[in-house]
């Protein structure tokens, strides 16, 4: 055995599982080689249980690419990503965020599959998010004018935005109830879609243009009253549709609290005021 330190022991093997685990050469001396199984083999085993480990990861949160793909397919593209994105944290779950992006690289020839991998991790982040209070269907009538003037709200961990060029959400339907999915195809126009854990479920629907702009004006930190300014300017014909919307997110757990100022009023302030 080697009397070498421990880090220098744990990065030896960590350099070697995250290579092609061609070259023992460094870490066989760490090694005892008193046991049954060569020292060779049982390195082996830690260099594909690495790999292993990370592939079932890749295919528990990309569960409907993988659908699409096919097994062979997406193994060889959940290796190209293993070997080029080693693991840098310590919980699985958050493997695998930048696989759309490998995705989009690899396959260009066939980009929903990258949009289908988005959506896979959105969902994914959206049911992994952290809990956090919302604000209830009533709670915004509290507030006062001067409130509002000031009010920017605090979205629920998870709430995400993103557009798709292509059939992307017709092909995940058919894939989540297991039918044979329709042949891609670009859209007329790009969808912007809301993603979101309502309750313990993710969910996502399509957004129309001007909520999708009121949205992501929100999410990015501008004000309520500043929001509805520039959705004004954009979308002239949407001001009807404000009121409607701020229910709807209510009710879909969208909005955890609302702050004003320097202060921030969280569901229990809302009810007591």
């Amino acid at each position: 055995m080697s009397d070498m330190s421990l880090a220098e022991t744990q990065a030896r093997l960590k350099a070697y599982i995250l290579d092609t685990g061609k070259d023992t050469t460094p870490v066989l001396p760490l090694l005892d080689g008193s046991f049954g199984l060569a020292r060779d083999a049982r390195l082996d085993v830690y260099h594909r249980a690495y790999r292993a480990r990370l592939r079932d990861a890749l295919g528990t949160v990309f569960e409907r690419t993988w659908m699409y793909l096919g097994d062979d397919e997406f193994g060889r593209e959940a290796e190209r990503y293993i070997e080029q994105t080693p693991s840098h944290s310590p919980n699985l779950r958050d493997y695998g965020h930048t696989f759309p992006g490998c995705l989009a690289a690899s396959m260009q020839a066939d980009p929903e599959v990258s949009e289908l991998a988005r959506m896979d991790w959105l969902l994914h982040e959206a049911f992994d998010a952290p809990d956090r209070p919302r604000l209830q269907p009533d709670a915004l009538t509290q507030l006062s004018d001067t409130d509002w003037e000031h009010a920017k709200f605090i979205f629920t961990p998870g709430t995400a935005l993103a557009t798709f060029a292509w059939n992307t959400i017709e092909v995940w339907h058919a894939l989540d109830q297991q039918l044979t999915p329709p042949p891609a195809r670009a859209l007329p126009q790009a969808l912007p879609c809301l993603f979101w854990r309502n309750d313990k479920q993710s969910s996502f629907r399509s957004l129309s243009a001007a909520e999708h702009f009121m949205l992501d004006m929100l999410l990015t930190g501008n004000g309520f009253a500043m929001s509805c300014s520039m959705l004004a300017e954009h979308h002239p014909d949407a001001a009807g549709f404000i009121g409607p919307w701020l229910q709807r997110w209510l009710s879909e757990g969208l909005i955890s609290a609302v702050a004003k100022g320097e202060s921030v009023i969280m569901p229990r302030q809302m009810t007591e005021r």
